[in-house]
């Protein structure tokens, strides 16, 4: 037997540190809402230092704000730029919308989590 869920599933997000490279993995809906939430987070681990990992494998929503707010807090800054990258399966409902505002033209975005931060941690 499934459970019936009717209320929207709430936005987690995990940070973790693996081999020097910081992973956010968003769970559930993001939108709005939980952008503040996500601002923090990134602006931890940016002050913290490494490369950054945004897996968006396990979000069952995000909207255009969630977006930015990745964009617009990860600035290339010379030497001292932070490595981000997004993680999409390409069969993630959300791959549509990061094509359609682009946000894949400034930051690389992978199909999956699997050897994405081996080769940041390099």
């Amino acid at each position: 037997m499934t459970e019936r869920r009717d209320e929207p599933c709430e936005g987690r997000i995990d940070v973790e540190c693996s081999a020097r490279v910081w992973v956010l993995t968003l769970h559930g809906e993001h939108d709005i809402s939980t952008q503040p939430t996500l601002r923090e987070q990134l602006d931890f681990v940016y002050e913290a230092g490494g490369p950054v990992v945004v897996d968006l494998a396990h979000a069952t929503f995000i909207d255009s704000t969630v977006l930015g707010a990745i964009a617009a807090d990860w600035q290339g800054d010379g030497d001292e730029a932070v490595r981000l990258v997004l993680v999409a399966p390409t069969n993630y409902e959300g791959s549509r919308l990061i094509e359609l505002v682009g946000v894949g033209r400034t930051i690389p975005v992978y199909p999956s989590r699997a050897g994405t931060v081996a080769a940041l941690a390099d």
